[in-house]
C-alpha cells in the first residue's frame, strides 16, 4: 500500500499565493488629508462658497461631509451640492432661504478606504447675507492749530465685514491708509484720518469715507462732511479715542499696534514693553519702527509677545493705554511612529509630538481619535496613546488632534497595521469510527494574520472529486476562518486519516484525525509523486477499511525499511530523509491486512528531482562612469530543464540599459555592460530555476558618478526687507551634499559656513532663504557640492542689497525757547545718492532763497547722510511739524520733526467740573494757548457763592510738579454753590486767575419710589407701562428717569430686565412701551426713579398679560391617507405649544386639486374648519391629485400655513365614454370610433365594444370585443348587407367597467354616402406649435375646410397646410389663429360637416397694478389679473426697487391678488411693477408704480415747548420736536450770544446728538441775549430753526426788561430787509384778493344753495355714513375691461406713476428743467364690484391711516389755524433748487383720512384731527407756481389757447382761487360727503395738470332713469355750447331750475366735443346746467368703464396709439369710437365743479 507526498504540491501552490498577495496587502495605504479645509469659511449669499477636501490613499479614498453631530450632509437642490471631487457646493441664495442648519454650522470632511477613515478639522461656515448700509462720518475733534480725527461710522451689524479703503479729500484726492502720512493727511490702518495743523483753510474743505464689505466687494461712499473747527487754541490734555487692545499675528508677519490720543497741541507718542521686570522703551530698529501713533514690527517673532504700553503726552498731560500683542507661532503634530505594525494580542504605543520651529512645545490638550471618531479617554495631556491587546478591531487609522487656545487646531495621522501573526487552530475535529451510510461533518476554525487559509487532505492527498463530497468555507467579522467538510453518505473508502491545514505568510498549522469506516481493506489509487533532492519524503499509504491489523511498504519485491534514511511509522507512513535521486526514484507498494487475513495492494510511482544552486558572483569595487564591467552566472547543479534569467532592481532588463546576456551553455549566463553610466547602478539578481525549485542570487553595482550642477547658482539683487531664494542643486552618486558658505571680506578671502537660524533657511533640496535682507546679509556666497567622487563642483555669487532711504527714528521733537535759534537734525541711511529735502506741514518745502530765517546743512556720513536746518529767532508761528524726506533709485522715506516753541505761562482756561458729587468737586482746567511755557503748579481757589454768606477770603489748594490739570476738591457742602478760580503759577511768576466756575454740589438720592403704577397691553408683544413720579419731597434732587424692570410671571427667575427710560427732570408722569414680548403671557412690572446720584427703590409690582395672537406656527405631521375615489383622510399635530400664542379655536383645511384646465375654476380651493385633528374630506374629485394645508387658529385668526401636503384619491370606474360615430365604410362593413370618457376617474386599461344585431324588433346576435386602451376606432367586417347593427362602447380601469356610451345604430348598405369618422371640438394648443386638426372621412369624398365660415385654400395662408389625407395643420400658431374649423364632406350621396374649436394660449396680459396704502415701513398694493392667455396663470413675480437700488424680485403665489411689502424705508420712493405667468411664458410687466412711504423731513416745534432757560444754563426739550413720521437720526445744536461783535462766532453744542428727551447746555453767562440755531435730522430729509432766548440772572430772577425787548426787537426786523419786504407785500395782496373774490362767489351762490339746502343735508347725512375710498388713475390707456381700482384699500395718497410716452412731450409753457415724474392720485366715495381674477380688496378700517406717530403736543389753536400750520420755517433738504412742485390741498370734511400728510405736497394740508368746522370752508385747488396776483383774463386766454394745441398742454399758470371768470371754479362744499376730489402733484414741466370729474352715485338712480336723463343732457347741452368759450359768471344758478325735478345724476368723467369749429367745451357743474357741456351719463354698475361716442366727434388730435387700444375692447364696447380715461385724451381744463345730490 502506497503513501504519497502530494502535501508538497499543494505547499508549494499556497506559498505562490501567499507570495502573491504579500504585494497587494503592501500597496495598502490609509488615507490622508492632500488638502483639508480650512478652519473658518465666510461667504456671501450673492456669491456662494465652496469647500475643498482632497485625500490620498491606497486604495483612493472617498471623501465625504458630516455634520457636528455625525450625521451625514446631503444634497439640499438649489442650496447645497457635494461635488464629485469632495468640493462642498453652497450655493447662492435669497436672503429669505437663509437656513440656519445649512449656512451658519460646522461642517466635516472625512475621507476613508479599506484601511481607516480619518476626519477634518471642525469647518465653522457663515453664510452672510448682504444687507445695504451706509456710512457716516464722524469728528472726534478739530481744534485750530491742533489735529482733527475723523472716524468712519459703519453700522454694527456689518461692522465686522466692512474696512475702510480710503478716503476722499473732495473733490478727487484719494487717501490710503499707510504707516506714515504725509505730514498733513494721515490714514491709519484702522480707518480713522488725522488731519493735522488745521487751519481756517480747512474749514471749507469736505472728505468722504470709503468702506468695502471683503465678503461681496461693495464700496459704500458717505456723503461730504465739512470739518467745524473750533476757534479757541487752548490746550487740551491728551485723551486715547482709538486703539488696538489686542492685536493677533503668526510669526514672520508683520504687526501693527495703533493708539490714537486726541489733544492740543498734538501730543507726542512714547511706546513701552511690559514684557519683563519693568516697563522698557520701545527703541527703533531694523524690525521695528515707532511712526508716531503706530508701532510697526516687522518679522515678530515669540519673543515680540507681550503687554506694550503707548503713552501720548502735551503741555496739557498725558494719557496712556496698554496693548497686547500675540504671535501665534505655528506648531507641527506628528505621530510617532507614523505606520505602527503590531501582532495580534500585543501592545501598540502611539506619542504625539507637538513641535513649534523645532523645539518641543508642552501642556496641550491633545484629542485622540480613531477612524474618526474620538475615543472615550481623551481630551488628557498625556501625548502617548497607549493600545494593549491588539486585536483587528483596533486596526486602521489614529488622529492625534491639538487644539490650541486661540481655537485653532492641527492633527497629524498614523496607520495600525497587524503584524504577520501564524495560524492557531480554534477549532478541530475529533477521530470517529462509524458504520457505513451515516452523514459526516468534519470542522477546523483558525484565526491569524493575515487571515489564513485552510485545505484538506486525506491521507495526504486532495479530497476526492465526487457528489459525496462537500467543502464550504467563510470568514467571521473577527476576522477568523471556519471551514468543514460534509460527506453526505459515507463508505467504507472514505475512511483514511483527514488533515485541515491553516496557512498564511506567517507559518503553517495542521490538524489530523482518522474517520474509521468498518470494511475491508482498501487503498485508493496512488498518483505519481515528485520528490526534492535532499529533502525528507513522507509517503501515507491511503488505506481505508476498519479495523486494520498491519501495514507494510515493498520496493523491487523487498519490505522496507531496508536502509537508514527508510522508517516506517507507527500509523504506516513510510518515511526518507535525505532523498536521493540515484537510490530513492522507483515504484513503491503498500499493502494493508486485517485480522481475518483480507488483504489489499496498491503500487505509485516516485521520481526525484534536484533542485538547482548558484554560484556566488558579484561586480568589482571602484567602478566609475566609462568603465566596462562583466559577471558569469553559473549553475552549480541541478536536473534540466534549467532556466536562467537577469533582473535589475527585480524588473526585467529593460532594453535601454544598453546590457547584453549571453548564455555560454544551458547552466552558465554572461551579463556584460560595455559603457557604465549612473543608470546602470542597482541591484542585478539571476534567477534560475526548474521544476523542484526556483533560486535567487544578486550581487550590487554601483557606478561612482562625481557632482554636477543641476541648477547652478547665479548673482542677485533684493531690495531691503525682502525675501530672496538663493537656488543651488547638484546631483551625482552618492548623492552630493550642499554646503552655503559666505565671504568674510572680500571675494577672495575666507569662508565661514552657514548655518541655520531666524531668517536663514537651509532648505533640503539645496536652497538658501534668505528673510528680511538688510545691508549685513550683502557679500559673496559660495556654493559648494561633493560626494567623495573627485574634488566637488562650487560656485561663487554675489548677492547686493538695494536700500532704499531709511531713518532710525520715524519722528523726534525739538523744543526751542521763543526768539532763540532752532536746530533740526535728521540722519538717513541708505544707498547713495541721497537726495533730503525739508518740508513744512508735508507739503511747502523750505527754501533758503525765498525764507530769510532758515539755513541747510547737508554732509556724507559712512552710511547715509546728515542734515540740519537752522530756523532764526523763532516764534510761535514756527511751532509744528517738519520733514526731512530723503530719497534714492530705491525708493523713499521721511522723519518727522515736531518743533515747540515754549512762551511765558498764561492762565488757563475752560475751567469745569469733571465730577460733582455731595461733597466734593473734581475740577479739570486746560492752559490757555498752545505756547505756554513750564508750568511749576496749579493754585485752586474756592469759596462759597452764596450771596447771603458771602465770604471774601478764598481757601486755596495746590497742584505740585509734575502739574496736572485737574484736582480733587472735598469736604464741601452738599446741595451748595460754590465759585472755584485757578491760577497758574511757574519760574516766571503766575498768571491771572482764570475765569470764574461756579458750581452746586449734588443731592443724594430718590428716597421714594414712583406712584400709581398702571400696565395695559396694546398688542400681543407690547405692553403700556405709565406712572406718577415720586412725591417731591422724596425725589431728592432733579429725576433723571426711571428703571423699568420687567419678567415673566410664571418664571422662576426672580431678577427682572430693567429698561431705563430719561424723565424731564420736573417730575411729570411717565410711560413706556415694552415691545418684542412674548405673545399671551403675563408679566410683573416694577419702576424706581432715579437722579445724578443713583436710583431709588422699586414701586410694588404691576401685573399685565399680553394679548392673543395668531399661531405662528403651522401644525406638525401632516398626514393624508385616501380612504375612496372621492374622499381623503388627513390628520395632523397641534403646533408646539409655544407657538399657538393663545387659545386654540381650532383649524383649517385648505385643499384644491391639481388640474390643468384652460381656466381653473373659482371655486377649486376649498377650505374647511374642525376642531380635531384629523379631517375625513368627501366628494372630492375622483382619481385627482390635491394640494392639502392646515392652520391653527386662534380667537385672533389664522395662523401660518403647513406645507402642501400632496395626496391623490383613488380610481374609480370611468364615466361613459364621450361620443360615438357609426358610419357605413362598405357594403359589409361599418366604421366605429368614439372618445374617450371625459371623466376617465383611472388610468383607462381597456374599451368593450359592443355589438347588436336586430331584425326590426328581434335581437338576432350580440356580441362583446375587447380593445387596447389606445385604440378609439374599430372596423367591423363581414357584415349582413340591410341589417341594422348596434353599437356602444365602455371603458374600463383597474377598478372596473364603467358606464356605456349612447347606443348607435346603423343599417348596413350599398350606398356610402360620405360621413367623418374623426370628431370636432374643443382643441388647445400652446403659441408657435404645430396642431393637426382630423377630419377622416369615408365614402371617399371632396373636402372642404372653413375658419369661421371663410373657405380655406391650400396654400391661401402661410402656416397652414391640407393634406391628401383631409386633415388641417396649422404651424407657428399665434392667437390670432384661434377660432371655429369647420370640415365639410360631400361625394354626392350624403354630406357631413365637422367643427373643431381651436384655442391657442399665449402668455398673459400684464396685470393692473394699484396701490391701496402706504404706511412709513410698509406697501400694500392689489391687482387684477385681465386676460390669461387662455391658460390658468400659475404665479406672479412682483419687482421693485428703491430710487437707483438694484431690483429685487419675489415669487407671489397665483391665487393672491394682494401683498403688502414690508421693512421699506421710511419717506422714500419705490418703484414696483408686476409680471404674471402662465404655462405660456410670463407676461409684460404692467406699468411701474411709482411709490413714496409715509414720513417727511422733521416739522419745527414752537419755541416755548423747546427751550426752558436757567442762569447758566439752557433746558432743550428735544421730544418736543416733531419728527413728521420719520424718527429723528440726530441733532445739530449750536448757540451764540447776541453782542455788538458782528464776527461773533457760534458755539458747536454737538453735531450728532443722539435722540434724547432733554439735553442741558451749560456753561451761560446769567442776564444774556442768546440765539440757537437747530437742525434735525430724519431719512426724509432735514430741517433747521433758530430762536432766541435770555437766561435768568444770577440769582434765578427774571432777566432785565431792556434786555427782553433788545431780544423782541431782534425778532421783528425783518421789515429792514428789502429781501423779505417785497415777497411779504406780494403775498399780503395776493391774498387780500384771494377773500375778497370769495366772498364775492360765496354770496352770489348763497341764494341758489338755500332752496337745495334740506335736500343736500339729508344727501350729506347718508353720505357722511360711506367710506372713503382712494383709487388712481394711470396715465396710460387701460386696456380691454380693466378697471380703475374702486376702494379704499385699492390706493394709497403716496403712489406715484411714471408718464407714458404719450403724454411725456406735453410741456408747462414757462417751466424750464429736466423732465421729472408726472404723480397722479384722485380720491372718490364708493364701494367696489369684484371683477375678473382677483378677490375684492378687503374693507377699510378706520384706524388704518392712523400711523402717523403722536410726536408733538397738540392744542385746539394749532388744530384750527391753517396759517400756522402752513407757514414753517422749516428748511427741509429735499426741497431742491429746479423743481418746482404743484400742489392741490383737500380739506375733506369729517374724511377719515383727513390726517394723513402726503409727502408729495410741501405744504401741510390738514391738522391731525378732522373737524366739523371744514364744512363750511371751500375745496380749493391750487398750484404754488404761480404768484397769486395774476389776473383771471390772462388766466382764462391761456387755458383756452392751451386746449386747442395738439399736444393738450395743460396750463399750470392759473390759479383756481373764486373770481367772476370760469377758468375758476370753485367746488362748492356743499356736495359735503358725495363730492370727488381729485388731487394732481407735477414735478416737472412735461406733465399736465389734469382735474377729471368724478363719480357721485346714488343708489336709487335706475337705469331708465338714467337714460332719460342723458336724453334731456344731449338735448340741453346744444344750446349751451355758444357760451362755451365766454366768460360765465359767478352765479351759476341761471339755468338751475330744470335740474330741480330730475333725478339724482351720474357724472362720469367723459367729456365729449360738439361738431368741429365750435370751440373748445368746458367741464361745469351742475348748478350751471344751461350753460355746461355735455355731461353723460351710464347705469351704476359701469364704474369709469370708457364711455363710447360717434367717431365724427373724436378729437383730430388723439394720438393714434389710442386708437390702436380700441381693437382689444371687450365685446360690449363699441370698437372705434371709445376713448379710454386717460389723462393724455380726456378734453379736461383745470376746472372744478360742483355736483350736488338730488332728492330721490
Amino acid at each position: 500500500m502506497w503513501i504519497s507526498s502530494r502535501l508538497f504540491v499543494i505547499f508549494l501552490l499556497l506559498h505562490l499565493e501567499t507570495t502573491c498577495s504579500e504585494p497587494f496587502e503592501a500597496h495598502l495605504r490609509g488615507p490622508g488629508f492632500v488638502m483639508e479645509p480650512p478652519g473658518r469659511v465666510e461667504f456671501s449669499n450673492s456669491s456662494g462658497g465652496w469647500l475643498d477636501c482632497s485625500a490620498s490613499g491606497s486604495p483612493q479614498p472617498t471623501i465625504d461631509w458630516v455634520h457636528a453631530d455625525g450625521s451625514a450632509v446631503t444634497e439640499i437642490h438649489g442650496v447645497r451640492r457635494v461635488l464629485r471631487n469632495g468640493t462642498l457646493v453652497l450655493m447662492p441664495f435669497a436672503a429669505a432661504a437663509y437656513h440656519q442648519d445649512v449656512h451658519n454650522t460646522i461642517y466635516r470632511c472625512i475621507a476613508s478606504n479599506s484601511v481607516g477613515r480619518i476626519v477634518s478639522r471642525d469647518v465653522q461656515v457663515r453664510a452672510v447675507v448682504a444687507q445695504a448700509y451706509k456710512v457716516d462720518v464722524e469728528v472726534l475733534s478739530a481744534s485750530r492749530g491742533c489735529t482733527a480725527i475723523l472716524r468712519c461710522v459703519v453700522p454694527t451689524f456689518v461692522k465686522e465685514l466692512v474696512r475702510v479703503v480710503s478716503w476722499v479729500h473732495e473733490p478727487a484726492i484719494y487717501i490710503y491708509p499707510s504707516l506714515q502720512g504725509d505730514g498733513k493727511f494721515h490714514l491709519l490702518p484702522t480707518g480713522e484720518l488725522l488731519i493735522h495743523n488745521l487751519q481756517e483753510s480747512d474749514e471749507s474743505q469736505s472728505f468722504r469715507c470709503r468702506s468695502m464689505h471683503r465678503l461681496t466687494r461693495q464700496v459704500v461712499v458717505s456723503s461730504p462732511t465739512r470739518l467745524r473747527i473750533n476757534s479757541h487754541r487752548g490746550i487740551i490734555s491728551p485723551s486715547v479715542v482709538e486703539h488696538t487692545a489686542h492685536v493677533q499675528v503668526s510669526q514672520d508677519e508683520g504687526a501693527v499696534l495703533l493708539c490714537v490720543a486726541q489733544g492740543c497741541p498734538s501730543p507726542e507718542y512714547s511706546w513701552y514693553t511690559h514684557n519683563g521686570a519693568g516697563p522698557l522703551p520701545v527703541l527703533s530698529g531694523p524690525r521695528v519702527r515707532l511712526l508716531g501713533p503706530i508701532l510697526a514690527i516687522e518679522a515678530v517673532t515669540g519673543e515680540d509677545s507681550g503687554v506694550y504700553k503707548c503713552t501720548a503726552s502735551n503741555v496739557g498731560g498725558e494719557a496712556s493705554a496698554e496693548l497686547r500683542l500675540t504671535v501665534a507661532t505655528p506648531i507641527q503634530v506628528e505621530i510617532s511612529p507614523n505606520v505602527l505594525s503590531v501582532h495580534m494580542g500585543g501592545t501598540a504605543e502611539f506619542r504625539c509630538l507637538v513641535t513649534s520651529n523645532g523645539s518641543p512645545v508642552g501642556m496641550q490638550n491633545i484629542l485622540w481619535y480613531k477612524d474618526g471618531r474620538q475615543l472615550p479617554s481623551s481630551g488628557r495631556v498625556e501625548d502617548t496613546l497607549v493600545v494593549p491587546r491588539v486585536s483587528r478591531e483596533n486596526r486602521g487609522m489614529y488622529q492625534c488632534v491639538v487644539r490650541r487656545p486661540e481655537g485653532d487646531t492641527f492633527q497629524a495621522t498614523a496607520e495600525l497595521q497587524l503584524g504577520d501573526a501564524p495560524p492557531v487552530l480554534l477549532y478541530s475535529f475529533i477521530e470517529q469510527t462509524l458504520q457505513p451510510g451515516p452523514a459526516v461533518s468534519l470542522k477546523c476554525s483558525a484565526a491569524g494574520n493575515p487571515t489564513p487559509q485552510i485545505s484538506w487532505t486525506l491521507d495526504g492527498f486532495p479530497l476526492p472529486s465526487n457528489g459525496r463530497f462537500m467543502i464550504g468555507q467563510y470568514i467571521t467579522v473577527h476576522g477568523d476562518v471556519i471551514s468543514h467538510v460534509n460527506i453526505s453518505h459515507v463508505m467504507v473508502e472514505d475512511g483514511g486519516e483527514y488533515a485541515c491545514i491553516a496557512e498564511n505568510r506567517a507559518g503553517r498549522v495542521q490538524h489530523a484525525a482518522r474517520l474509521n469506516i468498518y470494511g475491508l481493506p482498501y487503498i485508493r489509487l496512488i498518483p505519481k509523486v515528485t520528490a526534492v533532492s535532499g529533502e525528507t519524503l513522507n509517503l501515507k499509504c491511503p488505506v481505508a477499511g476498519y479495523p486494520i491489523e498491519e501495514i507494510h511498504w515493498e520496493r523491487g519485491g523487498r519490505e522496507l525499511p531496508d536502509d537508514i534514511r527508510q522508517r516506517v511509522q507507527p500509523d504506516g507512513s513510510l518515511t526518507i530523509s535525505p532523498v536521493q535521486k540515484n537510490s530513492d526514484s522507483g515504484v513503491y507498494t503498500c499493502w494493508a491486512r486485517n485480522k481475518q487475513g483480507h488483504s489489499a495492494r496498491r503500487s505509485g510511482e516516485v521520481t526525484v528531482i534536484v533542485p538547482p544552486s548558484i554560484e556566488p558572483f558579484a561586480f568589482q569595487e571602484g567602478l566609475a562612469e566609462g568603465m566596462r564591467t562583466r559577471t558569469v552566472c553559473g549553475v552549480s547543479r541541478g536536473d534540466p530543464p534549467l532556466k536562467l534569467i537577469w533582473l535589475k532592481d527585480g524588473e526585467p532588463l529593460p532594453d535601454l540599459l544598453g546590457a547584453n546576456v549571453t548564455m555560454l551553455d544551458q547552466y552558465s549566463s554572461l551579463l556584460s555592460i560595455p559603457s557604465l553610466s549612473a543608470t546602470h547602478s542597482g541591484e542585478y539578481t539571476c534567477v534560475a530555476k526548474n521544476p523542484a525549485a526556483e533560486i535567487k542570487y544578486t550581487a550590487l553595482l554601483q557606478v561612482k558618478v562625481p557632482p554636477r550642477w543641476i541648477v547652478e547658482p547665479v548673482d542677485a539683487n533684493v531690495e531691503r526687507n525682502r525675501h530672496i531664494m538663493l537656488h543651488c542643486q547638484a546631483q551625482g552618486v552618492p548623492t552630493p551634499s550642499i554646503v552655503w558658505k559666505k565671504a568674510t571680506g572680500s571675494k577672495s578671502g575666507e569662508y565661514e559656513e552657514v548655518r541655520e537660524r531666524p531668517f536663514t533657511k537651509l532648505l533640503g533640496n539645496g536652497s538658501l532663504l534668505l528673510q528680511h535682507v538688510k545691508e549685513d546679509r550683502e557679500g559673496f556666497y559660495l556654493c559648494q557640492a561633493n560626494n567623495g567622487i573627485g574634488t566637488g563642483i562650487g560656485k561663487v555669487i554675489q548677492l547686493k542689497v538695494n536700500s532704499s532711504p531709511y531713518f532710525s527714528s520715524t519722528s523726534r521733537s525739538v523744543m526751542v525757547k521763543k526768539g532763540d535759534t532752532a536746530l533740526l537734525q535728521c540722519s538717513v541711511s541708505g544707498d547713495k545718492p541721497i537726495n533730503i529735502v525739508w518740508m513744512r506741514s508735508g507739503k511747502n518745502t523750505l527754501n533758503p532763497s525765498t525764507n530769510y530765517k532758515i539755513s541747510v546743512k547737508q554732509e556724507a556720513t559712512p552710511d547715509g547722510v546728515s542734515a540740519e536746518l537752522q530756523i532764526r529767532t523763532v516764534d510761535a508761528t514756527d511751532s509744528g511739524p517738519y520733514f526731512c524726506r530723503a530719497s534714492n533709485l530705491y525708493g523713499n522715506d521721511q522723519q518727522l520733526v515736531q518743533l515747540q516753541v515754549q512762551e511765558p505761562p498764561q492762565p488757563p482756561s475752560v475751567l469745569e467740573a469733571a465730577m460733582i458729587s455731595s461733597r466734593s468737586v473734581n475740577l479739570k482746567w486746560q492752559p490757555k494757548t498752545l505756547g505756554t511755557g513750564d508750568v511749576s503748579k496749579y493754585l485752586v481757589e474756592f469759596r462759597e457763592a452764596d450771596p447771603a454768606l458771602f465770604v471774601e477770603q478764598w481757601q486755596q489748594v495746590e497742584v505740585k510738579d509734575p502739574p496736572t490739570f485737574n484736582a480733587l476738591i472735598e469736604n464741601l457742602k452738599p446741595a451748595t454753590r460754590y465759585a472755584f478760580r485757578v491760577i497758574a503759577e511757574g519760574s516766571a511768576g503766575r498768571s491771572a486767575p482764570s475765569q470764574e466756575l461756579i458750581v452746586r454740589t449734588e443731592p443724594q438720592r430718590p428716597a421714594g419710589p414712583p406712584l400709581n403704577l398702571s400696565a395695559r397691553p396694546l398688542s400681543s408683544t407690547e405692553l403700556l407701562i405709565s406712572w406718577v413720579a415720586p412725591l417731591p419731597e422724596l425725589r431728592h434732587g432733579d429725576i433723571q428717569g426711571y428703571n423699568v424692570g420687567y419678567k415673566l410671571a410664571n418664571s422662576g427667575n426672580t431678577a427682572y430686565n430693567f429698561t431705563s427710560v430719561s424723565g424731564d427732570g420736573d417730575g411729570g408722569n411717565g410711560e413706556l412701551l415694552l415691545s418684542g414680548l412674548a405673545k399671551f403671557q403675563r408679566y410683573n412690572v416694577v419702576v424706581q426713579a432715579f437722579n445724578q446720584v443713583g436710583p431709588g427703590p422699586l414701586s410694588e409690582p404691576a401685573t399685565s398679560q399680553t394679548m392673543e395672537d395668531v399661531p405662528s406656527r403651522s401644525p406638525e405631521d401632516v398626514r393624508c391617507a385616501a380612504l375612496s375615489s372621492q374622499s381623503l383622510q388627513v390628520s395632523w399635530q397641534p403646533p408646539p405649544i409655544y407657538h399657538t400664542n393663545g387659545l386654540l379655536q381650532g383649524y383649517k383645511l385648505v385643499f384644491e386639486p391639481i388640474i390643468d384646465d384652460i381656466q381653473p375654476s373659482k371655486d377649486e380651493v376649498e377650505s374647511r374648519k374642525t376642531t380635531a385633528l384629523t379631517m375625513v374630506l368627501t366628494g372630492l374629485r375622483k382619481y385627482t391629485n390635491y394640494s392639502i394645508q392646515v392652520l391653527a387658529h386662534t380667537r385672533m385668526g389664522d395662523g401660518v400655513l403647513s406645507k402642501p401636503l400632496f395626496c391623490h384619491s383613488e380610481e374609480d370606474v370611468p364615466e361613459a365614454p364621450a361620443d360615438i360615430k357609426v358610419v357605413v365604410s362598405s357594403s359589409q362593413s361599418l366604421y366605429i370610433s368614439w372618445l374617450p370618457p371625459t371623466e376617465p376617474n383611472g388610468v383607462i386599461t381597456k374599451y368593450s365594444l359592443y355589438t347588436r344585431v336586430v331584425n326590426g324588433r328581434e335581437e338576432l346576435n350580440n356580441e362583446k370585443r375587447s380593445l387596447p386602451s389606445q385604440q378609439a376606432y374599430y372596423e367591423a367586417k363581414g357584415l349582413h348587407p340591410h341589417m341594422e347593427y348596434q353599437f356602444w362602447v365602455t371603458a374600463s380601469t383597474r377598478v372596473g367597467e364603467g358606464k356605456s356610451s349612447r347606443v348607435a345604430s346603423q343599417i348596413t348598405t350599398n350606398r356610402i354616402p360620405a360621413r367623418i369618422i374623426s370628431f370636432g371640438g374643443l382643441v388647445v394648443r400652446p403659441w408657435r406649435s404645430t396642431v393637426t386638426l382630423p377630419c377622416t372621412a369615408v365614402g371617399k369624398p371632396k373636402r372642404d375646410w372653413f375658419k369661421s365660415d371663410v373657405v380655406l385654400r391650400q396654400g391661401g395662408h402661410h402656416n397652414t397646410q391640407i393634406l391628401d389625407n383631409g386633415d388641417l395643420i396649422i404651424s407657428s400658431l399665434e392667437l390670432g389663429d384661434g377660432g371655429n374649423y369647420s370640415c365639410q364632406v360631400d361625394n354626392g350621396i350624403g354630406t357631413d360637416r365637422l367643427t373643431h374649436i381651436l384655442l391657442v394660449q399665449v402668455p398673459p396680459a400684464a396685470p393692473t397694478l394699484y396701490v391701496t396704502s402706504a404706511t412709513s415701513s410698509s406697501i400694500l398694493m392689489h391687482w387684477k389679473c385681465g386676460f390669461t392667455g387662455n391658460a390658468p396663470i400659475t404665479g406672479y413675480t412682483l419687482f421693485y426697487r428703491r430710487g437707483n437700488a438694484n431690483t429685487d424680485e419675489m415669487q407671489l403665489s397665483r391665487h393672491a391678488s394682494s401683498h403688502e411689502l414690508k421693512g421699506l424705508v421710511c419717506g422714500s420712493t419705490y418703484q414696483i411693477y408686476l409680471s404674471a405667468q402662465n404655462k405660456v411664458g410670463p407676461s409684460p410687466s404692467s406699468i411701474m408704480l411709482h411709490v413714496r412711504t409715509q414720513g417727511q423731513s422733521p416739522g419745527q416745534p414752537s419755541s416755548t415747548a423747546l427751550l426752558a432757560p436757567n442762569s447758566t444754563s439752557l433746558l432743550v426739550r428735544l421730544h418736543s420736536w416733531p419728527d413728521n413720521g420719520c424718527p429723528i437720526l440726530y441733532f445739530v445744536l449750536q448757540y451764540k450770544a447776541v453782542t455788538d461783535d458782528p464776527d461773533a462766532e457760534w458755539v458747536m453744542v454737538s453735531n450728532a446728538l443722539k435722540p434724547q428727551r432733554r439735553l442741558v447746555v451749560p456753561n451761560l453767562l446769567p442776564s444774556t441775549l442768546y440765539h440757537l440755531r437747530m437742525e434735525a435730522h430724519n431719512v426724509a430729509g432735514e430741517s433747521s430753526a433758530e430762536f432766541s432766548f435770555v437766561t435768568l440772572t444770577k440769582d434765578g430772577d427774571p432777566p432785565p426788561p431792556e434786555i427782553v425787548q433788545r431780544g423782541h426787537r431782534g425778532t421783528t426786523v425783518f421789515y429792514g430787509n428789502i429781501n423779505l419786504l417785497i415777497p411779504s407785500i406780494a403775498a399780503l395782496s395776493g391774498m387780500i384778493c384771494t377773500i375778497v373774490m370769495v366772498i364775492i362767489c360765496y354770496r352770489n351762490k348763497q341764494s341758489a344753495h338755500s332752496q337745495k339746502e334740506s335736500l343736500e343735508n339729508r344727501a350729506n347725512s347718508e353720505a357722511a355714513q360711506r367710506e372713503r375710498y382712494y383709487a388712481t388713475i394711470h396715465k396710460v390707456s387701460m386696456q380691454n375691461n380693466d378697471k380703475i381700482p374702486e376702494t379704499s384699500e385699492d390706493i394709497s395718497p403716496y403712489a406715484t406713476f411714471q408718464l407714458s410716452e404719450g403724454a411725456a412731450n406735453m410741456s408747462q409753457p414757462h417751466h424750464g428743467g429736466p423732465a421729472n415724474t408726472l404723480l397722479h392720485s384722485f380720491m372718490y366715495h364708493e364701494r367696489a364690484l369684484a371683477e375678473g381674477c382677483s378677490s375684492p380688496p378687503p374693507a377699510a378700517s378706520k384706524n388704518r391711516r392712523r400711523h402717523s406717530r403722536k410726536t408733538e403736543p397738540e392744542s385746539e389753536e394749532s388744530e384750527s389755524d391753517q396759517d400756522q400750520l402752513t407757514s414753517s420755517r422749516t428748511e427741509s433738504s429735499n426741497q431742491h433748487e429746479g423743481k418746482i412742485k404743484h400742489s392741490i390741498i383737500y380739506h375733506g370734511a369729517q374724511s377719515s383720512t383727513s390726517s394723513d400728510l402726503s409727502p408729495m405736497s410741501e405744504q401741510k394740508s390738514l391738522p391731525r384731527r378732522g373737524r366739523s368746522r371744514y364744512h363750511h370752508q371751500q375745496y380749493q385747488f391750487s398750484t404754488n407756481t404761480t404768484p397769486r396776483h395774476h389776473n383771471s383774463n390772462k388766466m382764462n386766454n391761456n387755458t383756452s389757447n392751451n386746449i386747442n394745441t395738439t399736444n393738450m398742454n395743460m396750463n399750470t399758470n392759473t390759479t383756481a382761487t373764486p373770481s367772476t371768470s370760469n377758468s375758476n371754479k370753485i367746488l362748492s362744499p356743499r356736495g359735503g360727503g358725495n363730492l370727488k376730489s381729485i388731487s394732481s402733484t407735477f414735478k416737472s414741466q412735461d406733465s399736465i395738470q389734469c382735474h377729471i370729474p368724478t363719480l357721485v352715485k346714488s343708489p336709487s338712480i335706475s337705469t331708465q332713469q338714467q337714460k332719460q336723463f342723458h336724453k334731456q343732457q344731449v338735448q340741453g347741452s346744444t344750446n349751451s355750447s355758444s357760451n362755451s368759450n365766454g366768460n360765465m359768471p359767478c352765479n351759476p344758478n341761471s339755468n338751475s331750475s330744470s335740474l330741480k325735478q330730475q333725478q339724482p345724476l351720474l357724472i362720469t368723467p367723459k367729456l365729449h366735443q360738439l361738431e368741429a369749429g365750435s370751440g373748445p367745451q368746458e367741464l361745469m357743474g351742475l348748478d350751471g346746467i344751461g350753460g355746461s357741456p355735455l355731461v353723460a351719463c351710464m347705469p351704476p354698475s359701469s364704474q369709469f368703464r370708457p364711455i363710447p361716442h360717434k367717431s365724427s366727434i373724436m378729437p383730430a388730435h388723439e394720438p393714434p396709439h389710442h386708437q390702436n387700444h380700441s381693437n382689444h375692447l371687450p365685446p360690449h364696447h363699441p370698437s372705434s369710437g371709445s376713448t379710454l380715461l386717460n389723462p393724455s385724451t380726456a378734453m379736461l381744463s383745470s376746472k372744478f365743479f360742483t355736483a350736488p345730490t338730488l332728492p330721490k
